[in-house]
């Protein structure tokens, strides 16, 4: 008889979170989906083979974060995985954004994730076994104009796995960062047409399964970083170490993304909708 297992997964109405929903369901763990809507949960529940449990939270709400975790103490002490993915980019000058940016920008991906980790720890520590994952991004390893804020939370989500990781190893459990490059999601499209780095369009642009696949990779192994895909990080490490070289090579760099947004924008049909 199998041991039915239990997944965590907020932001699970977006492009990578209902991926990697669908992967999770396919090796049969029992579903907590979080989003802070219910018609994406809704759209996603349709395409999985078991019923999930649905929950709404804005992880933007301090309060709605305190209350999901007390509903994991309370109700979900048995948690294997929990996959933090919800995010959230508003490119632009951090001269031209607004401080409710700025606080969306902490609130969702850098103290949101922080916490539901700490409420999750105790109960994977108790049992010696559990894999806690979340959605980073290249953006936490070098930072670029017009994502200053973005980068920002990520660098610090990026340091805070790194420490968590060395804390939880030697208690058995597992704690990752994904570090996708540009995913072919909504919120990459808004990018392409609202003045998102071109940078994301250097490399190839990876499918919401390559994510997924990349998370479980990140479940199985324990790995600190699994990034998707490992050509795009060699360069993001190369300039996130030294990133005085990141202006000096920027204006090449910038020409050769925008050739690949423009052959993106046109792949998706996407070039009638630029402003």
């Amino acid at each position: 008889m199998s041991i039915s297992r239990k997944a965590l997964i907020t932001g699970a109405g977006g492009g990578i979170g209902s991926a990697i929903s669908r992967a999770l369901d396919a090796r049969g763990y029992s579903l907590i989906l979080v989003d802070r809507e219910m018609a994406p949960l809704d759209a996603v529940a349709a395409t999985l083979r078991a019923a999930p449990e649905k929950i709404l939270c804005d992880l933007s709400s301090r309060e709605e974060v305190e209350r999901l975790c007390d509903r994991l103490g309370r109700e979900h002490a048995d948690l294997d995985v929990l996959v933090n993915n919800a995010g959230i980019v508003v490119p632009g000058a951090v001269t031209g954004l607004d401080q409710a940016a700025l606080d969306l920008h902490l609130e969702i991906n850098l103290r949101a994730p922080i916490r539901l980790m700490r409420a999750a720890a105790p109960l994977m520590i108790a049992r010696r076994r559990g894999a806690m994952v979340a959605t980073v991004s290249l953006g936490g390893v070098i930072s670029l104009k017009d994502s200053a804020i973005y980068s920002a939370s990520k660098f610090g989500l990026r340091g805070f796995l790194c420490g968590f990781h060395q804390e939880l190893a030697p208690l058995g459990v597992k704690v990752s960062g994904v570090y996708p490059a540009a995913v072919d999601t909504p919120m990459l499209h808004h990018e392409a047409l609202h003045g998102g780095s071109v940078l994301n369009f250097v490399d190839r642009v990876m499918t919401p399964e390559d994510i997924a696949a990349a998370t479980l990779k990140a479940i199985d192994t324990g790995r600190l970083e699994v990034y998707s895909p490992w050509s795009a990080s060699l360069m993001a490490r190369l300039f996130g170490s030294f990133p005085w070289m990141i202006r000096p090579i920027l204006p090449l760099m910038e020409k050769l993304g925008e050739q690949g947004r423009r052959k993106f924008l046109a792949r998706k049909d996407l070039s009638a909708q630029q402003h």
